[in-house]
């Protein structure tokens, strides 16, 4: 795909909303919105029309959590009704990430699995922060909550833009591998 014109869209699933983010490569625009699945479906149908019509390249990038070697999310404490409710979470989630590829297949939208990309941000579980994520975009972006943060991380990484964040007064609360993962994106 020409970097220089055309977009991407990032899609983390999720049972009740996906998080989108479309990131114009041309401006390095970038806009986050959550959508239920068949708005979803609606958004990336319009997202073709307009690709359509006015000849630019797209693709979808959808993570793909069930790419990864395990998934534990399971605390010492949790008991067999945590576990099972964690699973069922993780498998309908997994299912709407496998749905979402087979309707981009089924409308003829160029699309592609992606395994989640490393945790190595200061939120909560390592994810990105609004402020992390306005840092390596240079936007300042509307409320956002984490689906739609990292829908904008699998889009901007597949352009292959840069992920500079000053980690400079950060490094004494991040662990070795924390640090490992975050000189690795600095890359």
């Amino acid at each position: 795909m020409n970097q220089t014109k055309g977009f991407y869209i990032g899609i983390d699933p999720d049972v009740d909303k996906n998080g989108v983010a479309c990131i114009d490569l041309e401006t390095r625009q970038v806009t986050i919105q959550t959508l239920p699945f068949a708005q979803t479906l609606d958004y990336l149908q319009q997202a073709q029309a307009h690709a359509t019509a006015n000849n630019i390249p797209y693709k979808v990038i959808i993570e793909a959590g069930w790419m990864n070697q395990g998934n534990w999310h399971l605390r010492h404490f949790d008991g067999r009704a945590a576990s099972a409710a964690k699973g069922c979470d993780q498998g309908r989630n997994e299912q709407t990430s496998r749905l979402l590829g087979e309707m981009c297949a089924h409308y003829g939208i160029p699309y592609e699995h992606k395994r989640p990309l490393p945790k190595c941000w200061q939120g909560k579980d390592r994810k990105i922060t609004q402020e992390e994520l306005e840092q390596v975009t240079g936007q300042k972006l509307k409320r956002t909550n984490q689906e739609g943060r990292d829908a904008a991380l699998l889009a901007w990484d597949k352009a292959g833009f840069p992920m500079r964040v000053s980690v400079r007064g950060r490094t004494a609360k991040i662990d070795a591998e924390t640090r490992k993962s975050f000189e690795k994106l600095l890359k």
